[in-house]
């Protein structure tokens, strides 16, 4: 873009351009996710992509590593189910009420793209060389035939119950327990807590607060 700025009887042309880099990333976004995403009903706030269900929400958070220039971009595709009765529950800094657009960390299940498609913790390199039609054809197959699926197969309280069944997926803490809590599985909640309670590494201040939500 030109920023003109006046000098007396001299006009200044202020050039801000994008790097071929920063060009391609942003050419990502929009034709691997903004393209695919938003006829799905997913709304768009910076690299965050959300949709609000009737139970729940979904989000899509395209990361960029902190180490990164104008012509070296890393990143990864980290999702999010937001299940408004953990957020309520687990957090203390609200009046009740529930974010129109919560971030990727505020779900309670977040799982990234190396869990859900290469079993690895998978991020991807932009730079002025890289191909960046084979980049996006890996992204574009990454959000159409991993991700959206896996928000088909949870949106749904009972989806997200029988999702905390998978003991591969990493959680915090406490998320099965107040997941199950708030839904009223309580024999599956006793279950939980008992468990949480003996676990050597639960530390004394959580303790504490396993025991104020118990």
């Amino acid at each position: 873009s030109l920023d003109v700025r006046t000098f007396g009887n001299i006009n200044v042309g202020c050039y801000f351009m994008k790097t071929v880099t920063e060009q391609n990333f942003d050419s990502i976004i929009k034709d691997c996710f903004q393209t695919i995403l938003k006829p799905l009903g997913f709304k768009k706030k910076g690299n965050n992509f959300y949709r609000q269900l009737q139970d729940l929400g979904q989000i899509v958070n395209v990361q960029k590593s902190s180490f990164y220039s104008k012509d070296h971009i890393c990143f990864t595709i980290n999702t999010g189910l937001f299940i408004p009765e953990y957020w309520l529950t687990f957090y203390t800094y609200h009046n009740g009420q529930i974010p129109t657009y919560p971030t990727e960390p505020d779900c309670a299940i977040r799982q990234r793209i190396g869990k859900l498609k290469y079993n690895i913790d998978k991020w991807f390199d932009i730079g002025p060389s890289s191909d960046i039609n084979d980049l996006k054809a890996e992204t574009t197959d990454n959000v159409l035939n991993y991700i959206v699926p896996y928000f088909k197969r949870n949106k749904t309280k009972e989806n997200v119950l029988k999702l905390l069944q998978d003991t591969t997926i990493n959680l915090d803490k406490f998320v099965r327990l107040i997941v199950l809590g708030e839904y009223n599985e309580t024999e599956k909640a006793q279950v939980e807590y008992d468990k949480l309670k003996q676990d050597k590494y639960t530390g004394a201040n959580m303790k504490a607060t396993l025991f104020e939500y118990r």
